[in-house]
């Protein structure tokens, strides 16, 4: 019975003692909503309607991404843009920008050409990335 014990006591331990990751990161139901954005050239623009943001030079800014759990901080990067419909994926992605809680904000004043783009963002917190 004892060396049962003795036996037992030392699985435990070394059960324990496995380097655990801390936290964690579930991206699966990532989605922004509404999940695409129209931004006009500057000279498209509604003098009334945009008035405001062109006196401000407020950049467009999308809904922060929903569906992200972890722990925190979670840091937001830009992984690829992808562009069509006449886009240019490398001007777009020098200007694009994404912040903490994984909001683009694009500048009103802006070279990329029109057409579609389609961004990937990588998501990284500690020990996890996605």
């Amino acid at each position: 019975m004892r060396c049962s014990i003795i036996y037992l006591i030392c699985v435990v331990f070394l059960i324990a003692c496995n380097d655990v990751t801390v936290g964690y990161l579930e991206t699966e139901n990532a989605e922004y909503i509404p999940d695409n954005m129209e931004i006009p050239q500057i000279e498209d623009l509604d003098e009334v309607v945009d008035a405001l943001r062109v006196k401000n030079n407020a950049p467009w800014v999308t809904q922060p991404i929903q569906g992200i759990e972890g722990t925190d901080p979670m840091i937001y990067s830009i992984e690829e843009v992808t562009a069509t419909e006449g886009g240019d994926a490398m001007i777009f992605k020098q200007e694009l920008r994404i912040i903490g809680n994984g909001s683009f904000y694009y500048p009103l004043e802006h070279k990329a050409p029109a057409g579609k783009y389609v961004v990937s963002i990588r998501v990284t917190n500690e020990g996890y990335s996605r």
